[in-house]
């Protein structure tokens, strides 16, 4: 293999350079920056953990959409669309993006040329920022539904429809800008996998990531943060509201308590997605914007945090089974374990839910228990 490398190539696996000439780059004043090779014990360990990653993510997604096209209530409702976009967008990014990476780390280098990196780090970002997208709009729409609840009917499968256009839409700008000449992408520095071009100091590449950091992800984190803070002051207020009434207890007022509990328990979803997505991609994005400043770092550094943002693909099946019943019970139920139908209450043969209460006179006089047969949960965010 020649030894001499194409100018200004690095971070690209050119046809015609060394492993080791991959890690070598002229910064501001003319000093050659040398980088260690990692070696084929942390490519081994790397193409592992990425093959766990794959495995649960195809699992978990698989899971979503088998729950959610095997209940009809579930797959009508223009909410669970969302849903449906994001695991495909996971999933797809798993059999389009991953091999090239999981290939590469188990063989020891890159073995793809430079068509494949751009196309395996533009596939992948778009996919990523996509999913990014839609975390977003299901974060907007969780917060209409209880801030806003007069304005939920706006929420129908043609608007949800376009806002999913959106979001793909916002991803192929973003992802494709580097093709048509600002910034690019690269080999990252332990050679195995392509993403933006982050190592590269020139204003192309420099400008493009600072406007990536801000439209993709300090901007995507504050408005998930912003739609949070209303939903929790919204349902601490109906959980106050809920405990001023009292214990006498109807009809209207079980439905009015499960509705407040479905709430709550949404709102930990909520929480736990904003803080998921900040732990995979905030490494990233620090790390990104620190080798905008200095160039000469580490490559542990830089790796632990690509590695990190790889595992977001498997991260939401997660979230939705930690934290939301309705999921929880149907995952169980898909893979013949048990259903506790104690913790919902029975579940009738036309799929709805009867509830037993005590029920009490307005002086607090017990009057025995009550039923009340309420719709089956029809959204799972």
């Amino acid at each position: 293999m020649n030894e001499s490398t194409t100018e200004g190539s690095y971070g690209v696996f050119a046809e015609n350079a060394s492993v080791d000439s991959i890690f070598n780059w002229t910064n501001n004043s003319n000093e050659t920056i040398k980088e260690d090779k990692p070696n084929s014990t942390t490519l081994f360990i790397s193409a592992i953990y990425l093959t766990v990653v794959a495995f649960f993510a195809i699992l978990g997604n698989i899971t979503v959409l088998t729950i959610i096209f095997r209940d009809k209530k579930l797959r009508s409702k223009p909410h669970n669309h969302l849903l449906i976009s994001l695991a495909i967008c996971d999933l797809t990014v798993l059999f389009g993006g991953y091999p090239f990476t999981i290939i590469s780390a188990y063989y020891g280098e890159w073995m793809f040329g430079d068509l494949g990196c751009t196309f395996s780090g533009y596939f992948t970002f778009f996919l990523s920022l996509t999913s990014m997208n839609i975390l977003v709009a299901i974060c907007v729409f969780r917060y209409i539904m209880i801030c806003l609840p007069g304005k939920s009917f706006l929420l129908t499968s043609r608007f949800t429809m376009y806002v999913i256009f959106a979001t793909f839409g916002y991803g192929l700008f973003w992802t494709s800008l580097p093709l048509l000449g600002w910034g690019s992408y690269a080999m990252e520095p332990f050679l195995v996998s392509c993403s933006l071009n982050w190592t590269k100091h020139d204003f192309s590449n420099l400008s493009y990531m600072v406007a990536t950091i801000f439209f993709c992800y300090v901007g995507h984190v504050s408005i998930m943060i912003n739609c949070y803070r209303h939903i929790s002051r919204t349902v601490k207020r109906l959980a106050q509201r809920d405990r001023e009434r009292g214990r006498i207890v109807r009809e209207d007022e079980m439905l009015y308590r499960s509705k407040v509990a479905d709430d709550q328990q949404v709102t930990r979803m909520c929480f736990l997605v904003v803080v998921v997505f900040a732990g995979v991609w905030t490494p990233y994005a620090l790390v990104s914007s620190v080798h905008i400043f200095y160039g000469n770092m580490p490559i542990y550094i830089t790796t632990f945090p690509t590695m990190f943002a790889k595992a977001g693909c498997m991260m939401n099946p997660l979230v939705y089974f930690l934290t939301n019943r309705a999921f929880r019970l149907k995952a169980f139920e898909m893979f013949g374990c048990s259903r506790m139908d104690n913790i919902v209450g029975v579940e009738t043969p036309n799929g709805e839910v009867v509830r037993t209460f005590d029920k009490l006179s307005k002086d607090g006089v017990y009057l025995g228990q009550d039923k009340v047969v309420m719709e089956k949960s029809s959204t799972m965010f």
